[in-house]
């Protein structure tokens, strides 16, 4: 495995961490435990955890079923769209308020769940300003939750729906 491949918890894996889960043995829940809410390389979890003689069959065996993702294609495109600021929204209709809300409930839903209270504000926007008010703080609980690349990708998609 490359020192340098990018990896992070997957949905599944933050739910056997913060739900309880408990369906993997405790050195794999160590190893999720370890990565982190932002993702790590395989090289800095190599040193984090050094006393672990079957990292890299466990890692296998975390991504094989689904509670890991190897991120591919994440460079500067993704830091690009991430920073781009969400400021020309102010002239949008009612329906690019609908549609850019449901693009943003969709893709919390899938992410970190409905229950979460950032959704719930979400789901009550209505005009541009508060949905820009909102907008950070998904992005602050798809970033914690999931993984910023994640939450770039949340942006991008906003940005898009709005023409830039």
């Amino acid at each position: 495995m490359e020192m340098t491949m990018q990896l992070s918890r997957t949905l599944k894996g933050h739910e056997e961490i913060f739900n309880n889960g408990h369906t993997l043995r405790p050195r794999q829940r160590q190893i999720l435990f370890s990565m982190g809410s932002e993702g790590i390389s395989f090289g800095d979890l190599c040193k984090k955890l050094p006393h672990c003689a079957e990292l890299e069959a466990l890692i296998n065996d975390l991504l094989q079923n689904g509670f890991i993702q190897a991120l591919r294609g994440m460079g500067s495109a993704a830091s690009a769209t991430a920073a781009a600021p969400v400021a020309k929204a102010a002239a949008a209709t009612s329906d690019d308020i609908s549609c850019l809300r449901g693009y943003v409930l969709d893709f919390m839903a899938g992410l970190v769940g409905t229950k979460s209270p950032a959704y719930r504000q979400m789901s009550e926007v209505t005009d541009m300003a508060s949905f820009k008010a909102v907008l950070p703080t998904c992005r602050k609980v798809i970033a914690a939750v999931a993984s910023p690349h994640q939450a770039a990708e949340l942006e991008a998609g906003v940005a898009s729906r709005l023409g830039r």
